[in-house]
């Protein structure tokens, strides 16, 4: 048997640096790969309110941000406009809200005086807008507790008596609640 005199045996330097180089191609591979969001919590925002017969009604949009379902079994949301609690929804659940997608949730109460005269001089024009406070947490059956907290205003919506929409000025504590 002859040997060809250009194939010479592969020395073990070599061999190392070809596997190196290899498996700084997979890991640039995976790196780019595509990116699974998971663990973030829902963006919860007012997405209308009504004063109809002495009952408030609210409804709140859950928005899934993640690239996987959401499994809503507990959900804590509290409203509060100048340091007065207007609504508040504080329950067990059962929602499955779809990867990046919405649920609407509505509460319904009978607000005091004092919050019933907060939305009426907003009405009426005697304000032009109200700032409000949302905070609470959901628990998720995949991330336990997850927090958030909003800052915005409402506003009268032109045309629909007692109707009234809110506008969010600014997101915080958008993280989950760690246990120590």
């Amino acid at each position: 048997m002859e040997c060809d005199e250009n194939m010479k045996p592969v020395s073990g330097s070599k061999t190392a640096l070809w596997l190196l180089c290899a498996m700084l191609i997979a890991a640039c591979c995976i790196s780019c790969g595509p990116q699974v969001i998971k663990g973030r919590p829902p963006f919860i925002s007012i997405s209308g309110m009504s004063q109809i017969e002495n009952r408030l009604s609210v409804d709140f949009d859950i928005r899934n941000q993640n690239d996987v379902p959401m499994t809503i079994d507990r959900v804590d949301i509290t409203v509060t406009v100048n340091d007065v609690e207007l609504a508040r929804n504080n329950r067990k659940f059962d929602l499955v809200v779809g990867a990046n997608s919405a649920e609407r949730v509505q509460v319904e109460e009978l607000p005091d005086e004092f919050s019933r005269s907060l939305l009426d001089s907003l009405e009426s024009g005697e304000v032009k807008s109200l700032p409000f406070d949302l905070k609470g947490k959901v628990h998720t059956v995949e991330d336990g507790d997850l927090a958030f907290e909003h800052k915005g205003y409402l506003y009268p919506v032109p045309g629909k008596p007692d109707h009234f929409r809110a506008a969010v000025t600014q997101a915080q504590g958008l993280q989950r609640e760690e246990k120590y």
